[in-house]
């Protein structure tokens, strides 16, 4: 059964300069161009792929920068103007294990740092964790757990179930977020999991605020949405219901969700809700 190896690469920018808040495509261009330096074989199976075999979170700065608003003050929009010696991290799921394997055996020891953009960055550390996918479905007691809010920090799209494949859907249907979901969890596991439409008619939305950024890309790239959902379990929501909607999200958290994950699209965070904690707003 295929586990999920997360690699968290500290970096550390060797000179100042500035990325777009959303880089998701020069971060996973970076990451390939050292995979391809160290290993051309490990290279062709990630381009080559049916199904992306990782996918990325984009290169997030902790230290030593400034977020930069456009006029019209949306995110996709803004840039990060950052200062020598600022800490970034880039974060990769390889959600199969002989490639997690030539990527830790390979590519770390020969990636002294990495380019993005033409901005040097030397990498200063890497952490290492490994996830069981059926211990994040599994859960714990998640019987009181009433909403969860799910927060899409990147651009997050969803294939449309039906119909013509051209138009994506931007905004958080719970049958199209529980249909990326279970296909993750079923490539992972091999479980045997509820339709998407089944675990839909359990939720319903009960709070949303998104938008779709304008995207600014030197290519082509898809618009996504981000933003916030509260999704709500309905009264007749089985404790069995409740925790694997729960497990799903929190796997959506490592793996994303929606379209091109392996260039940083639908990273989400999660948040469980009793009826306690329960809010009428998202703060």
């Amino acid at each position: 059964m295929p586990y999920v190896t997360v690699a968290q690469i500290e970096l550390i920018a060797i000179n100042g300069g500035s990325l777009p808040w959303f880089n998701g495509s020069e971060s996973r261009g970076a990451f390939l161009s050292i995979v391809a330096q160290a290993s051309e074989k490990l290279a062709r199976r990630l381009h080559d792929a049916k199904r992306s075999p990782y996918s990325l979170k984009p290169i997030t700065f902790r230290s030593g920068f400034r977020l930069v608003k456009s006029r019209e003050q949306a995110s996709a929009e803004s840039g990060v103007l950052f200062e020598p010696g600022a800490l970034a991290v880039l974060e990769v799921s390889f959600l199969d294990d002989t490639i997690s394997r030539s990527f830790i055996s390979e590519v770390l020891p020969a990636a002294p740092g990495l380019i993005v953009k033409g901005i040097e960055f030397r990498v200063e550390g890497v952490s290492l964790r490994v996830v069981n996918p059926r211990d994040i479905l599994a859960g714990g007691s998640e019987a009181e757990i009433s909403s969860l809010d799910v927060r899409f920090i990147t651009p997050t799209y969803f294939n449309p179930l039906s119909g013509d494949q051209r138009y994506k859907v931007l905004y958080p249907d719970p049958q199209h977020l529980f249909s990326s979901l279970i296909a993750s969890a079923h490539a992972l596991t091999g479980l045997d999991l509820p339709r998407p439409q089944e675990l839909a008619e359990k939720v319903y939305i009960s709070g949303i605020s998104i938008k779709t950024p304008k995207m600014v890309a030197s290519k082509p790239a898809p618009n996504g949405f981000t933003g916030w959902v509260r999704i709500t379990f309905k009264p007749g929501a089985s404790v069995q219901d409740r925790r694997l909607v729960t497990g799903l999200l929190k796997l959506g958290e490592i793996v994303n969700v929606g379209g091109n994950r392996s260039a940083g699209y639908g990273v989400i965070s999660v948040k469980p809700l009793t009826p306690k904690n329960t809010t009428n707003t998202s703060q």
